[in-house]
């Protein structure tokens, strides 16, 4: 056996996920969590990996383990490598969610999380209770990096993803309603063009991908001095809605489901704003993953009320995915 070849059967190929993982997610506890390993395994793992390479690979800084030069030259040869072997090994892996410990993450907007996060709880704690979940506050700009870089499994929302080596689904479509507090003075359950347009407002800035057309028309057509409070997120503005007589126009699931916690209104738009497609993103890279693929079905089927759940002892097929071209 050549040198070359002893030094490579001397590595062991899991050391080589646990690299990956550390270089996507910039935290040994994170990576060690989307593994379903501790932190001290991780940790362990990491030391052999720098004894093996003779390097550091990763130092701890403020904004995380920041990998070296010989760590970046290494990554995509890693990351290569880890496909090859997903791909080989997809037609004989199972996941199965009845036991994994694997903790999956997704961004998408704070109303987004919202609407999808309790479905997702009540599915887990039933079929799934070892399964972690992580929700990630999307930006307005640079959510495809987010899942380039591992920092998250999918995306969920109305985001311009259009580009390989990306995947996307669609999950529905929404519209928009505007919400008011039950005891308003004016509004009982019916609005006006003239009511809305001449009301005070609650006002999210800047708004997020996927409403333009809101944020266009609020704008538009609605005097500045109208705007009686603007606030960074959504669900800062419904803490307003309680004791305010602003109206909020948010999407109609989120709003519906805010509006029954609150005992708010919701009432039909009387103004013509166009909705927003949500769909889901992911990267080629995991597009043959087991365990990816279960997380997005089940978020395929939790909001586009498809099919049946995926449960533990069932293979289900992915709705067909086209990919972000």
């Amino acid at each position: 056996m050549s040198m070359i070849n002893s030094l490579a059967a001397s590595l062991d190929l899991r050391l080589l996920v646990v690299f990956d993982a550390v270089m996507r997610k910039a935290s040994l506890t994170v990576a060690g969590d989307s593994l379903g390993m501790s932190q001290p395994l991780v940790s362990q793992s990491l030391a052999r990996l720098r004894q093996y390479f003779g390097d550091p690979l990763f130092v701890r800084t403020s904004a995380g383990m920041s990998p070296t030069p010989r760590a970046r030259e290494l990554a995509p040869k890693i990351a290569a490598m880890i496909q090859l072997m997903q791909e080989a090994l997809d037609c004989s892996t199972d996941f199965d969610p009845a036991t994994s410990s694997r903790t999956f993450s997704f961004a998408s907007t704070d109303f987004g999380v919202a609407y999808l996060v309790p479905k997702l709880l009540q599915h887990l704690e039933k079929h799934a209770p070892r399964i972690r979940v992580r929700a990630i506050n999307a930006p307005r700009y640079g959510v495809d990096e987010m899942i380039e870089q591992g920092e998250v499994d999918i995306a969920v929302g109305s985001f311009a993803i259009n580009r390989q080596p990306f995947f996307q689904r669609r999950l529905y479509y929404c519209d928009y309603v505007c919400l008011a507090r039950r005891e308003h003075p004016t509004i009982r359950g019916r609005l006006t063009r003239n009511a809305y347009l001449s009301a005070a407002h609650a006002m999210v800035a800047p708004l997020l991908a996927g409403y333009e057309a809101l944020e266009r028309f609020l704008l538009e057509n609605i005097p500045a001095a109208n705007f009686a409070v603007v606030v960074p997120n959504f669900l800062t503005a419904i803490t307003t809605l309680p004791s305010s007589d602003a109206l909020f126009t948010v999407s109609r699931h989120a709003g519906e489901h805010i509006a029954q916690l609150l005992g708010a209104q919701a009432l039909e738009l009387p103004v013509e704003i166009p909705g927003f497609t949500v769909r889901q993103f992911w990267h080629e890279r995991f597009h043959r993953d087991p365990a990816n693929r279960w997380f997005r079905d089940l978020i395929y089927v939790l909001l586009a009320g498809s099919g049946d759940l995926p449960v533990a002892g069932t293979n289900m097929v992915s709705d067909p995915s086209a990919p972000a071209v």
